[in-house]
């Protein structure tokens, strides 16, 4: 089960919190993968439905899967237990609601192991009651070098507009990982931005495989994805964690305008995904006295739709701010 020098051990780390309506549809995508030499790490994460029942099955109907429960702490904390348990040469992370194609293994390893990179990244559709909405991978409109070895500092004004800020479009060489040693935040919401951007901008060596192969399923309100409102503050918290990160690592100046645009990006979506007025005012305060001065944001970074709610934000007419991001739903 541990691999060989030509079918290594591929290691995925499944989170999982009350995902019983989608959990077989997204685990008989990982266990029909034409590419079988794998450790499928599932982390129970408090799940209060059938979740913990249908992965157990699942575990005594195929020796790959391992299955460990803990308490609700977020999909953060179970992604970081299940790199401590990987065993794998490569690693990947899932979430339980998506699903993957047929070869998508088979496709990374075959292309980590012909060019050795820390991390591959790839596109992604997104799908919702089976039907196929669009497809995105931005690196190919940004004209990111695609399909060979480059280093994240040749793209440095665009690198998180490229990569995404999800670690499940990208196939992580464990050994990076580990001498990394970057983990998620422990948080409940926007958990993963802090993990993806570090990881890529501190791998040496990055390739961009042009090719989609996971489905993104949206419209599940079960997921934490679902629940905008709770835990509004904490995508506040990733951006000032990245920021910090960046200027520790001698790196902010070279990677500034990237994560400028990271920044109004998240703020203005988590904004406008916001359905109680409470929580929209509550991040809306936030990030008018601290996030925008904090992350040294200005308006030349975000898109033109955005500049008249970044400035009423700024002058502290959240009213305005709100009509100005519902004239754009």
């Amino acid at each position: 089960m541990f691999g060989t020098a030509a079918q290594p051990l591929v290691s995925i780390i499944i989170p999982v919190y009350n995902a019983e309506d989608y959990l077989n549809e997204s685990m008989r995508s990982v266990l029909m993968q034409t590419y079988k030499n794998l450790e499928i790490i599932c982390i129970d994460d408090g799940s209060v439905d059938n979740s913990r029942a249908l992965l157990e099955k699942l575990a005594s109907d195929d020796q790959r899967i391992s299955v460990i429960s803990v308490e609700n702490k977020g999909a953060g904390n179970a992604r970081n237990l299940g790199m401590d348990k990987a065993k794998g040469k490569y690693i990947l992370f899932f979430d339980a609601d998506d699903v993957l194609r047929k070869d998508m293994i088979r496709t990374l390893v075959k292309t980590a192991e012909k060019n050795d990179p820390d991390i591959v990244l790839f596109g992604y559709y997104k799908f919702a009651d089976g039907k196929k909405i669009r497809t995105d991978f931005s690196a190919k409109t940004l004209k990111v070098p695609m399909n060979r070895i480059i280093s994240p500092d040749t793209v440095s004004d665009r690198l998180f507009q490229a990569d995404h800020g999800m670690p499940w479009n990208k196939f992580y060489n464990a050994g990076f990982l580990r001498s990394s040693k970057i983990r998620f935040q422990e948080l409940k919401n926007t958990n993963d931005e802090f993990f993806s951007r570090i990881t890529t901008v501190s791998a040496g060596r990055i390739f961009f495989l042009g090719k989609v192969l996971i489905g993104y399923r949206v419209g599940n309100k079960k997921s934490l994805r679902g629940d905008a409102d709770r835990n509004i503050l904490e995508c506040t918290r990733a951006l000032l964690a990245i920021h910090d990160e960046l200027r520790v690592r001698g790196c902010l100046d070279e990677y500034s305008d990237t994560f400028k645009k990271l920044v109004g990006y998240v703020i203005m979506l988590k904004l406008r995904s916001a359905s109680d007025p409470d929580a929209f005012a509550e991040l809306a305060r936030e990030v008018s006295d601290n996030t925008f001065r904090l992350c040294e944001m200005d308006e030349d970074h975000l898109e033109e739709c955005y500049k008249e709610a970044y400035r009423a934000l700024l002058s502290k007419d959240f009213t305005k701010a709100g009509q100005e991001l519902e004239r754009l739903m």
